[in-house]
């Protein structure tokens, strides 16, 4: 009676344990085929976990990514390629990644800001898609542009991007200004807003300044309160007496005989055509 016993008791621990190995073993297979390293959210442009916040909070440092996405992000130990959204040359390092889209000057900004009222968005468009009255302006006339993401004086402390203007850029006059405090810019003393013989060199441009006539005819040189674009147009010094002739007679490449631009390139270009 107590060999049963023995037998049965040992035959029940023996039961148990076998099962709560099972249990254990299971628990530890993987209820999917794929693990990620990254908690949830981490591709999920809505989430507070979305990858661009991680890395912005790690200052932009891409070298973590490079670990194991690969030195060219495509794919690497991961076998994930990050260039799959990131097309464009360069990958996830292209300047539009981070501010800009059609080009690398925003909207957006780092902030996701769009609006032209915004200090970091601003005029940027306005001036390098160029107009119907000037031609386009490069970032490098207003900006030391990095040639890398890690290039030094890219990546700072700073809020807002440097401006440096570009010595060697017919926009350039020593004595422009460039003033930024806080949500606002303002640009005085530059060429391409009066600073030239017979200009109004006085002129100062506030860098949001939505409104479309903060640089309508006649606030570069002239005067905006006259009637018509001629009036509006012509120097108020430095220009000799006209009498009844047109703009067009002496500018024909630049304007018609309304005094409207009609080459852009041949206004605020550095020359008097």
């Amino acid at each position: 009676m107590n060999t049963t016993l023995r037998f049965g008791t040992l035959a029940l621990v023996a039961a148990l344990l076998l099962g709560g190995c099972a249990e254990t073993k299971e628990d530890k297979v993987p209820t999917t085929p794929e693990v990620s390293v990254h908690g949830a959210g981490f591709a999920d442009i809505s989430s507070s976990n979305f990858h661009a916040k991680y890395i912005q909070g790690k200052n932009f440092d891409l070298s973590l990514c490079k670990t194991c996405h690969g030195p060219d992000f495509s794919g690497g130990t991961s076998g994930k390629s990050c260039n799959t959204c990131h097309s464009k040359p360069g990958g996830p390092e292209n300047c539009t990644v981070c501010h800009g889209s059609v080009n690398a000057a925003p909207p957006f900004d780092l902030a996701g800001n769009v609006s032209p009222a915004s200090r970091a968005v601003g005029a940027h468009q306005v001036h390098l898609l160029g107009g119907l009255v000037g031609a386009k302006v490069t970032c490098t006339e207003c900006h030391v542009v990095p040639a890398a993401l890690t290039a030094a004086g890219h990546i700072d402390n700073s809020a807002h991007a440097e401006v440096r203007f570009d010595p060697s850029s017919v926009f350039y006059k020593a004595d422009a200004v460039f003033s930024g405090s806080g949500t606002t810019a303002t640009c005085s003393n530059t060429y391409c807003h009066g600073n030239f013989p017979g200009g109004n060199g006085n002129v100062t441009m506030t860098w949001s300044d939505t409104n479309p006539d903060a640089a309508a005819c006649g606030t570069c040189h002239g005067d905006v309160t006259k009637a018509t674009f001629a009036e509006k147009a012509f120097p108020k010094s430095g220009h000799p007496a006209i009498g009844s002739m047109t703009c067009n007679q002496c500018h024909s490449r630049t304007v018609n005989s309304l005094a409207q631009i009609i080459d852009p390139s041949k206004h605020v270009n550095g020359v008097v055509d």
